[in-house]
């Protein structure tokens, strides 16, 4: 399994029980990395899930990299790969216009040589000022937390990594994406 699946499965096995959760199927294409795929589906995010207790609905793309930076397809014509994906972008901002629906990405940071990692959420509204701020292609750990990124806490069990999902859902404060 590739680290970034890792990442995913670690946020999976997070979510409280009092969360409905699921899972979208990855594309052929992402699995052989090949964008010449013809007829194939871009998952608008990775993950949809709905918090029950607070009635709010989240989409949720996965990050993770072990480098110090992600960088981002600025332009739907933009043909080289990139981490963060434009059709990613567009469709967490389109789905953020709904009320009581939370989109955004989850970046994963992992320092290998520490065994170390640091996974923030930031909503799309804020990570979209942010790429207009900083502009440049890629982002760092300071450009996401100077940008309202929420730090997960994350605790290292034997081999992998909790991340503490109930507390940032009953902490996440809705007035700021409505």
């Amino acid at each position: 399994m590739n680290s970034g699946k890792l990442f995913e499965s670690q946020f999976r096995k997070s979510i409280p029980e009092y969360c409905f959760v699921y899972r979208l199927k990855d594309s052929a294409q992402s699995f052989s990395g090949n964008s010449n795929v013809s007829f194939s589906w871009n998952n608008p995010c990775d993950f949809f899930i709905f918090d029950s207790n607070k009635h709010l609905f989240y989409a949720i793309e996965c990050k993770s990299t072990k480098f110090r930076s992600m960088n981002v397809q600025l332009s739907k014509d933009e043909k080289s790969s990139k981490m963060i994906k434009y059709h990613q972008i567009e469709s967490l901002t389109e789905m953020s216009r709904y009320n009581g629906l939370i989109a955004g990405f989850l970046l994963n940071f992992r320092d290998e040589t520490n065994d170390n990692e640091r996974t923030y959420f930031i909503e799309i509204n804020d990570f979209n000022h942010m790429m207009k701020e900083i502009n440049k292609i890629s982002l760092n750990e300071m450009d996401i937390i100077l940008h309202n990124a929420i730090k997960i806490e994350g605790i290292k069990k034997r081999v992998y990594y909790r991340w503490n999902i109930d507390k940032f859902l009953s902490e996440y404060n809705q007035e700021e994406c409505i």
